[in-house]
């Protein structure tokens, strides 16, 4: 465990940091896939997700972390909140989706991820939420079960 590295809230500054962050683990999945990712198409995802955060930071519906190592961030995730459905034992009609989980790789296996993941179930609890979901990639699946996710029924069609 890496318990002497700060964690803290990201800020609109770490947006730069997020948004590569997002693209290396989107380029990690794929490679786990024997898949790959076009540039352009990473390069639109990346525009986007930088927009997505400089919105959502502000306005309170994303909450993100970091952990830094000498000043420079190698740890991150985030937490967008959404309108929702209701649901049976909730109907607060709000959801918590956990995203953009990333280690950078030589500061794996010390427990970083696992402390943002703890970071983002707290503030959840916080802020009433009954669920968290996310999407796992299968590096970080016993991550999520250690902290007691369940394995779930979704299912996806792609549309395009």
């Amino acid at each position: 465990m890496s318990d002497d590295l700060p964690l803290r809230e990201a800020t609109p500054a770490d947006i730069p940091v997020l948004v590569n962050h997002r693209r290396r683990m989107s380029e990690d999945i794929a490679v786990m896939a024997d898949e790959r990712h076009e540039p352009r198409d990473l390069d639109r995802m990346d525009s986007a997700y930088g927009e997505h955060l400089r919105t959502h930071l502000d306005d309170g519906s994303l909450r993100a972390w970091v952990i830094e190592s000498d000043g420079r961030i190698v740890a991150s995730g985030a937490v967008s909140f959404f309108s929702w459905l209701p649901r049976p034992r909730d109907s607060t009609e709000r959801l918590a989706y956990l995203h953009s989980m990333y280690t950078e790789p030589e500061y794996r296996r010390r427990g970083l991820a696992r402390r943002i993941v703890q970071a983002a179930i707290d503030a959840c609890r916080a802020a009433g939420m009954h669920r968290l979901t996310l999407h796992a990639s299968e590096a970080g699946r016993s991550v999520y079960q250690s902290l007691g996710f369940l394995p779930t029924n979704e299912m996806r069609l792609t549309l395009t």
